[in-house]
Parts: C-alpha cells; structure tokens; sequence
C-alpha cells in the first residue's frame, strides 16, 4: 500500500510504500532545510514498526540535497543502526552522489544503484 505526501509550497513530493518488512521511500523533488523536518516526521512511524526491518529511501527523482538533507540522512542511519534495521540510498544522482562522495558518506551508508538492488542488499 502506497501513501503520498506532497510537499507542494517546497515543490517535493513523497510516496511510502511496504515492500516485505522493508519500507520504501519514493522522494521526488529537492531535500532541503526545508523539507528535512516533515520528511523526519514521516519516517519516523517507520522507524519504530517493529515489522519494518529497513528502509530505502529511492532518490531516483531527488535533484539536489544541501547539508540538512545530509544530516536528515545521517540521523535516520544512526537511528537504524542503532534498532539493528538497514537503511539503503537507491538510483542517486551523479551531482547528490558526489556530495555523498566528498564527505565520504558513500563508504559508510549503503548506496545502489537502483531499487532492487537495494532490496536485495536488506534482506
């Protein structure tokens, strides 16, 4: 079952859906400072189902993430981490990959290069 969120004064849009135990994140649009509070609150339930073993977050459609976007991704890393459940970043952007890549958060998070491959890496 899929859920939107749209995010229409910040121009970002949001679809939630369950995959298995795993729970997809579909962000279309900009993460910024912005955003970065609402999309918190909305993962937030995911976070705490003791049903949800993961969460992706497909960046297929994202166009640009600024430093609160990264912090926003860190946070829920850490939080995950910390419940024993796996956080995967999917289908990123050459420009949102490097920003990942020069504060060398591709070597800690779980970054693929598309949808099922992330589903395969958290099962």
């Amino acid at each position: 079952m899929a859920s939107t969120r749209d995010f229409t004064e910040h121009l970002m849009n949001v679809i939630q859906q369950k995959q298995g135990n795993l729970t997809i994140i579909s962000i279309e649009g900009n993460i910024v400072l912005e955003e970065t509070a609402e999309v918190q609150k909305l993962v937030t339930p995911h976070i705490e189902d003791l049903e949800c073993h993961g969460i992706i977050f497909d960046c297929g459609k994202v166009k640009y993430m600024d430093s609160s976007g990264l912090g926003m991704i860190v946070s829920i890393y850490k939080t995950l981490r910390k419940q024993e459940k796996g956080f995967a970043l999917s289908n990123i952007n050459s420009n949102v990959l490097e920003l990942f890549s020069l504060t060398k958060l591709d070597q800690i998070l779980t970054i693929t290069k598309d949808l099922e491959s992330a589903i395969q890496k958290l099962k």
